[in-house]
Parts: structure tokens; sequence; C-alpha cells
């Protein structure tokens, strides 16, 4: 299995919605089972340059079930998330007001026994 992940367009206008595909792809000859939960499946989004987490899918998930798919021999299961522009804080605190302002910015896939899947986008001005 390997997962991949890209942004739906490479720039959005400030009236567009981020929207990201994270793809799992089944290279074997059987059959696979993958986990895309978010307590398996972490997406984060960082402002290129920063160190900290602008966003993650890991801070306050709205259910921290396994989401399992079965992905067919040779075949592939998509997840797509959209983004509301506004950031997050671990554990459910209180994330800081505001949305994410202009600039670039790197969105990021982690899951439990692959490679990270990375890719970036921009938020354009007016």
């Amino acid at each position: 299995m390997q997962l991949s992940l890209r942004s739906l367009h490479n720039s959005y206008s400030p009236d567009q919605t981020p929207t990201f595909v994270l793809t799992a792809k089944n290279s074997s000859g059987s059959d696979c089972k993958v986990d895309l939960g978010p307590k398996s499946a972490v997406l984060t989004i960082t402002e290129a340059g920063g160190s900290a987490d602008f966003w993650s899918s890991a801070d306050c998930p709205k259910s921290s079930a396994s989401v399992f798919y079965r992905v067919s021999a040779g075949g592939s299961v998509t997840y797509t998330l959209k983004w509301d522009r506004k950031p997050s804080a671990p554990e459910c605190a209180t994330p800081a007001a505001g949305s994410a302002g202009a600039g670039t910015y790197l969105v990021e896939a982690e899951a439990s026994g692959f490679a990270k899947a990375q890719t970036s986008f921009v938020l354009a001005s007016d």
C-alpha cells in the first residue's frame, strides 16, 4: 500500500475552500484493508517555513473511531478533506481566533505503516 496526497488546486482565492485528496493505492496481488480514521491517518497543515501546526485532524476529531476501507488488488481508495481555513488546537482547546492568511502552506498525511505523503498549496490574497 502506498499513500499519496494532492491539493485539488495549486492556489485558492479567498472565496474557495482548500480541498485535499488522500489516496491509498494497493499495488499487491491481493485485497488489503487500510484504516483512514482520525487516530490512524493524521493530516496537518503548516505555513511554509513555520514549525508549528496551524491545523491538524488529530486535534479535536468529531469521532476517533477507525474508518476501514477494503482496497482491492491493484485498486485504490480516496478520502477527500475540505479545510475551512480555521486553526485547530490540541486536545480540543480553544484555537486562536481568525483564519489562515495569504501564503504558501504544506499539508502532510501520516498513517501508521506508511511513508509520509505531502503537498503544498497557496492561499492567494484578493
